[in-house]
């Protein structure tokens, strides 16, 4: 009931990075806090700022450690929230995000929360705090991002895209596996670099994408400096160099840290294969499990 918050920015504000979160079991939600280092909390706010607003989002309330953006539900998601906060009236509920941070020393610790806020007709209101327990929450990893960009680390752009334009809805097979490759860019990196539509990523970056969000995967995406690895179902790993940023010179090597697999997702034929050239006509593997290959 989330992930349209940090989808919704991302898609329009196009901002990329790299993620440094520690690796998580299924199952387990990393806390939604972060330290951006060297920074003000005025820093912070700004960096913020410049996220959400290329998406057209601005704060509905901004003080000195708090900033608060609210957001229109979809009717469905509206629905749910009322049956499930025991409101009813014509007041349509509203996603609302905060941001809390706090100075200590040099640095800036700052966390996040997202909330559904419903009010009745007698103007009574309550608001019941959404988690999403996966590996790499949308939160934790969206903090991420904040911290990046306001270190310096990231710079905007949709240079850093992977060029990846949309993922098939799961079904019960895919789910368990990762994420299919619905569109990509024409021309984009993720082509060049030689995926294909129906395609299986099962990994980015060494996080594996099973039971993940559409948002999460996004900023998976996204939070990668220079090139992203992943891991191809049937293909093994692929390498997707980012276009440099127009105005800027090309990133520096640096080393990424990559977090352990825990859990192997892709089938043992995806770590035999490691070159990217497609054998199957361009057919991804989900096309060819569609074809009743």
């Amino acid at each position: 009931m989330r992930h349209f918050v940090w989808a919704g920015a991302l898609a329009m504000a196009l901002i990329a990075g790299q993620a440094h979160a520690d690796p998580a079991k299924l199952g387990s939600t990393p806390a939604p806090v972060v330290t951006v280092k060297g920074r003000s909390v005025q820093d912070v706010q700004n960096a913020i700022v410049a996220m959400m607003l290329p998406a057209g989002k601005t704060p509905t309330r901004q003080d000195q450690n708090v900033m608060v953006y609210e957001f229109p539900l979809s009717f469905w998601q509206s629905i749910g929230v009322q049956m499930a906060q025991g409101n009813s009236g014509w007041q349509e509920p509203k996603g609302r995000l905060t941001f809390t941070m706090a100075q200590m020393g040099p640095d800036v610790m700052v966390s996040n929360k997202f909330e559904t806020v419903a009010t009745n007709m007698f103007n009574a209101s309550n608001s019941v705090e959404i988690t999403n327990p996966v590996v790499y929450n949308e939160n934790h990893l969206g903090l991420q991002l904040v911290a990046a960009f306001a270190e310096g680390r990231m710079v905007p752009g949709e240079h850093n895209a992977l060029g990846i334009q949309a993922y098939e809805k799961p079904t019960r097979k895919t789910r368990k596996v990762g994420a299919v490759i619905e569109a990509l860019v024409p021309g984009a990196p993720a082509e060049q670099a030689g995926l294909r539509p129906g395609d299986v990523i099962t990994h980015i970056g060494g996080v594996p994408l099973a039971e993940q969000s559409p948002a999460t995967i996004q900023l998976l995406g996204f939070l990668q400096i220079g090139e992203a690895k992943l891991q191809v179902l049937n293909k093994g790993e692929i390498i997707v160099r980012k276009r440099p940023a127009p105005s800027n010179t090309p990133v520096e090597n640096t080393t990424v840290v990559t977090p352990p697999v825990s859990t192997p997702v892709a089938s043992p034929s995806a770590q035999s294969q490691t070159t990217p050239a497609t054998q199957d006509g361009g057919q991804g593997w989900w096309q060819k499990q569609k074809q009743g290959d």
